[in-house]
């Protein structure tokens, strides 16, 4: 899952003052290049899967071990839980456990928990299927709306009237719009109208009321991992063509790392500090 996107990321790397970064294709190559391994390595040190969808997971069973932390938290639907000695859940011996009176979800919904130890161990003898993880898309949210002035149109601006949040249409219907978050989150019943610029200069006369979110974007559900993400890439696209420069002397020579020097941070230390209270410590 990208944790953030393109247009984000022009905006994000703007210089003080100035325009956002020109669309360019070079721009567009490196940009795509960096979110797609940033995201990846941020996802790794989470421990955890961050896109909604359903999951089959297995867990052995230990003496007394009755907790089992999924991989995607939060639990949103909670299908199946079966147990199998053999570890093959082929239909010959497994059996399916009845929620609440044999199992039933952590108070974090992070978790299942059976309500009686079992008496064997074995590997992969627990099946899960669960729908989890926080959101649909990184950036994209889908509103339920009233709209007035007709349907509005891919590629112009929306703007929140209370949030002062900003977006960029993707498509539109007269009860439906889905929109790239570019910065803000968006109010239910506030009042959103369409601009052609982003600048907010021109107004289409088409405005919308936000009845409810049906999806929302990672970035406004969970902004501060979407930052932590964009702040990683702009520190790699600084540093690009010196990360093993360390510093330079008086006469103008380079300092280089030692390849010697012991392993670094995977990610930048205020990255780090973003992202800790999403992660998923595994016991």
């Amino acid at each position: 899952m990208l944790l953030t996107s393109y247009e984000r990321m022009r905006r994000y790397l703007a210089d003080e003052g100035s325009n956002i970064l020109s669309s360019t294709w070079q721009n567009k190559r490196d940009l795509t290049i960096w979110m797609q391994s940033v995201s990846a390595k941020i996802e790794k040190y989470l421990n955890r899967e961050l896109y909604i969808e359903s999951r089959t997971e297995y867990f052995d069973i230990v003496y007394a071990n009755m907790q089992f932390w999924v991989n995607a938290p939060p639990i949103t639907t909670l299908t199946t839980v079966k147990i199998d000695s053999s570890g093959q859940f082929d239909g010959s011996s497994e059996s399916t456990l009845t929620s609440g009176s044999d199992y039933y979800t952590s108070n974090n919904d992070d978790a299942v928990v059976l309500t009686n130890p079992k008496s064997f161990s074995g590997f992969k003898a627990v099946q899960i299927v669960y729908t989890g993880g926080l959101a649909y898309h990184a950036t994209r949210s889908t509103f339920a709306v009233t709209s007035t002035g007709g349907t509005w149109m891919a590629g112009m601006y929306c703007v929140g009237a209370t949030s002062l949040a900003v977006g960029l249409v993707i498509s539109a219907t007269a009860t439906v719009l889905v929109i790239e978050v570019l910065y803000g989150v968006f109010e239910v019943d506030e009042t959103l109208t369409e601009y052609t610029d982003e600048e907010q200069t021109a107004a289409t006369g088409k405005t919308a009321t936000l009845d409810s979110k049906t999806y929302t974007a990672l970035c406004e559900a969970y902004p501060t991992i979407v930052t932590a993400c964009e702040m990683e890439i702009r520190y790699i696209k600084k540093y690009k063509d010196g990360y093993e420069n360390t510093g330079v002397t008086k006469d103008g020579n380079t300092i280089r790392r030692d390849s010697r020097e012991s392993r670094r941070l995977r990610l930048q230390p205020e990255v780090i500090d973003m992202l800790d209270p999403y992660r998923r410590i595994s016991l």
